[in-house]
């Protein structure tokens, strides 16, 4: 993925900002929906899959924050291999719901954090303290980088995050992610610059990849209350 590509996608990650939807609602995943869909496209051997998401977020219910973040972590690092989109979809870039991240197994740093991100608002975290956030990462000791993005949950809107990475398994505090370097984060809400607790203004033109996904999470049995 390249920066410009960045520029231009999260603008379109703004969409639900004028959808009409209250973010604070508990997004619901409806898993009957979720397997029946993932077994048509992909079959009953990864349907089942869903149902072990379902056998976790239970598991998970009502557990400290920290114990929801290491549980949904584990399951996506566990059950999906990372893989680029021009691999697993034949194009530059695409964003996966979870039904196509769980039915193919495979996806990328996107497609990881968006998956997690709905599991954790599932489990009811405030999407005010979750951001996906868009990084320069090091690639080993060289100076070269690459673009990426990771989820990040913040206990305060001015506290450090806690990062959970396709790419490195512990949770990690950003400030100890040193091969990381912010460029924005953003969620359902807004976007934010690194470092600042407070939202920036931004333009919410090109929206319709989002609004894509949306409607395709919403086939597959992941809403808001109506």
């Amino acid at each position: 993925m390249t920066f410009s590509v960045i520029a231009s996608n999260i603008l379109i990650f703004l969409a639900l900002m004028v959808t009409g939807q209250n973010v604070k609602e508990h997004l619901s995943i409806e898993f009957p929906i979720l397997k029946q869909e993932v077994e048509k496209r992909f079959g009953a051997q990864r349907a089942n899959h869903v149902e072990q998401l379902q056998t976790v977020l239970s598991n998970l219910n009502g557990l400290p924050v920290n114990a929801q973040l290491e549980g949904i972590n584990q399951f996506f690092d566990t059950h999906i291999q990372y893989a680029t989109d021009d691999v697993v979809f034949k194009q530059k870039d695409y964003w996966a719901t979870p039904a196509e991240l769980i039915g193919h197994s495979r996806g990328d740093c996107e497609d990881y954090a968006i998956a997690k991100y709905v599991a954790l608002l599932h489990l009811g975290i405030d999407s005010t303290k979750l951001r996906l956030i868009y990084v320069k990462a090091k690639i080993g000791r060289s100076r070269v980088t690459q673009a990426h993005m990771v989820l990040g949950y913040y206990d305060t809107p001015e506290s450090d995050p806690l990062v959970l990475d396709s790419l490195v398994s512990d949770i990690l505090p950003g400030a100890e992610r040193t091969d990381l370097i912010p460029v924005f984060s953003f969620n359902d809400a807004g976007i934010w610059a690194p470092g600042k607790s407070k939202q920036v203004s931004t333009s919410t033109s090109r929206l319709s990849r989002w609004r894509n996904v949306i409607e395709r999470m919403k086939k597959e049995g992941i809403r808001r209350p109506s």
